[in-house]
């Protein structure tokens, strides 16, 4: 009996049975060539007979393939929060995922190898071994290094989106004085008009209400850079607080 040990994924002759390398190959080519092949593999030949058995995982790999778009799921570990969201075809915005629900995607990814290969493919460490609680935590936690996201990822000016995220309530303060807000030489905004509509925004989108304080952190400055006027303290001469020459373009529910 001829054995060998093998990272390689080459095409082997058209009568050999698949590895278990190659079919994750061709399912992930792009995590194969940068974290290397899926396995270490025992290669056993005896009579003209071939058996394959994976014999170690290459954890690196098997985290980078719980995000990817050819089974149209992103996962990142947002690292501010330590973490994991998702999103796929169907589910556009970032939802939480926990990290045993991403243990058991990486444990279909095996179970549906395993049913793949012939009997020259020895499955028992796919099925059992491999599967394993403790194989499935070391790949999760892995993944959190691989998949690693830091605060710009759902920052406001960010594409990215996720469910109720702190950084949503910015991306309306930037609607809010883009879209709403207008600069009107001679008109007065009050600060507790702006504070209203604004707050009437948050109720359209389901997004919770805010404090008059934090409105204010975030929309004053938005403001200034905006029409580079500040908030101001002596509008009406009646200690009214507001902005010069900024009016509300239209109200909601108003033409």
């Amino acid at each position: 009996m001829q054995t060998t040990l093998e990272l390689n994924v080459a095409e082997g002759e058209e009568d050999e049975p698949i590895t278990p390398n190659q079919y994750f190959h061709r399912l992930f080519p792009a995590q194969t060539m940068q974290f290397g092949s899926a396995f270490l593999q025992l290669r056993e030949t005896e009579a003209g007979k071939v058996k394959i058995s994976p014999i170690s995982i290459n954890v690196d790999f098997f985290a980078s393939i719980l995000s990817d778009p050819s089974i149209s799921l992103s996962v990142v570990y947002f690292e501010p929060e330590m973490q994991f969201y998702y999103n796929s075809a169907f589910q556009p915005v970032f939802k939480p995922v926990s990290p045993e629900k991403l243990q058991s995607l990486y444990r279909g990814f095996l179970m549906k190898a395993a049913q793949s290969f012939t009997k020259d493919v020895n499955i028992l460490n796919l099925f059992v071994e491999f599967r394993s609680d403790k194989t499935a935590k070391a790949v999760v936690q892995r993944a959190k290094s691989i998949l690693a996201a830091d605060s710009s990822f759902f920052s406001a000016t960010s594409p990215n989106q996720r469910i109720r995220g702190v950084e949503m309530v910015e991306r309306v303060a930037r609607k809010f004085v883009d879209e709403v807000l207008s600069a009107e030489p001679g008109q007065i905004l009050k600060l507790g008009d702006a504070y209203a509509v604004f707050r009437g925004l948050l109720k359209e989108r389901d997004l919770p209400d805010i404090k008059r304080s934090d409105f204010k952190a975030v929309v004053v400055p938005l403001i200034k850079d905006q029409f580079n006027v500040c908030l101001r303290n002596d509008l009406d001469g009646a200690g009214v607080r507001g902005w010069k020459g900024v009016a509300i373009q239209s109200l909601p529910g108003r033409k």
